[in-house]
């Protein structure tokens, strides 16, 4: 028997919104799509995630924020986006939401990587579903050069007022991927001194050593083809951004795609800036659990075999630190080694994590924003 809701059976549209986002998502995706199905279920990525945006865009008439696919990842949770859809200045929305608002879940707040963005932690979010409700944490400065946080203690305090816009109090479920662990580790370490409870920092493949900017400038460009997921990636030196721009849209599927090369230049800025954000960085001291969760060919294939070599031992000393090896590198750790990864943050993902009713009840009103 089929299961329904209303008058209509689960998975069909109840709207002509519905429907027509429906038919959008079956054209780019290529497959058949119910209204309930999640985007990374059915094989999303980076470059599907733009094209779609630019198709939903261009059928509909109406602005999505770039990281929709992220955050409206299924048609049903978009088109009630788009149904009642507010003015709100979407530049400072800086937290993505990867699941439906309320739940009983805790909240893992996780914060971006260099690059900035957070499409990468959408498959990890869908398999720890049944534990925590992820959100992720982008840089302001992706689409517009002025803005964008200048330093790790700035962004900290940044994604802190976000933050509590959901959960006003603690215990807090921190993560940070690559720079994102600097981030979160400062986070955690204010929060504290707040008086404020954080449960765990989760720092995913997280180099605290201060950064080569030379040989980060150098591969900028082809981290952003990696980001998109081309591959090859496209390989030019810093100086040829422009050129690389328009050649990384080009492959990305060029106007379909919904891609200009004043973002991915932008993409590329970024991830140069917040490098430049943990140049001079100095850690705050911080004796909370956390758990450092590296691969097994090393940061950005630098190597490395434990967390002195990502500069995490001072804090390995305190006896509350972890650390966890996982195969595959900086970039396969949320895609082919997803599972694996999934698998050890479950670890520390508790029932302790849960947040007192107290503390939920004003995010439960703001889970929205």
């Amino acid at each position: 028997m089929t299961a329904t809701t209303g008058e209509h059976p689960a998975g069909q549209p109840r709207t002509g919104l519905e429907k027509t986002l429906g038919d959008v998502w079956t054209r780019v995706l290529g497959t058949p799509v119910g209204m309930d199905d999640n985007f990374f279920d059915l094989g999303g990525d980076s470059l599907l995630a733009a094209e779609l945006v630019a198709s939903v865009e261009s059928d509909l008439r109406v602005r999505l924020p770039r990281r929709g696919a992220a955050e409206f990842a299924t048609v049903r949770r978009m088109a009630h986006w788009i149904a009642t859809r507010t003015p709100e200045d979407a530049a400072e929305r800086t937290l993505v939401r990867f699941a439906p608002p309320g739940g009983e879940h805790p909240a893992l707040f996780c914060v971006h990587g260099m690059g900035g963005h957070v499409l990468v932690l959408g498959q990890l979010a869908r398999r720890l579903e049944h534990r925590v409700r992820t959100y992720g944490f982008e840089s302001v400065g992706r689409n517009d050069a002025d803005r964008a946080d200048r330093t790790v203690p700035a962004m900290a305090a940044r994604y802190i007022r976000h933050m509590r816009r959901v959960q006003p109090h603690g215990p807090y479920l921190l993560g940070g991927y690559s720079m994102g662990g600097a981030v979160a580790l400062e986070m955690a370490a204010a929060l504290t001194a707040e008086g404020e409870q954080v449960a765990h920092v989760l720092l995913l493949d997280c180099d605290l050593r201060p950064p080569d900017i030379p040989a980060i400038r150098a591969r900028a460009v082809e981290f952003v083809s990696r980001a998109l997921g081309l591959d090859p990636p496209v390989t030019a030196p810093y100086e040829e951004l422009d050129a690389a721009a328009a050649e990384i849209c080009h492959r990305a599927g060029g106007e379909r795609s919904g891609l200009t090369p004043r973002q991915v230049s932008r993409f590329a800025a970024v991830y140069l800036e917040n490098a430049r954000a943990m140049t001079g960085y100095e850690p705050p001291p911080y004796a909370g659990d956390m758990m450092l969760v590296h691969t097994r060919e090393g940061t950005h294939g630098g190597g490395g075999t434990g967390p002195e070599d990502y500069g995490w031992g001072p804090y390995a000393a305190g006896g509350r630190f972890r650390a966890v090896q996982v195969p595959g590198d900086h970039w396969t750790l949320f895609t082919t080694h997803v599972s694996e990864l999934a698998a050890v943050c479950e670890t520390v993902l508790t029932p302790a994590t849960r947040p007192t009713d107290r503390s939920m009840e004003q995010g439960a009103r703001d889970d929205h924003s």
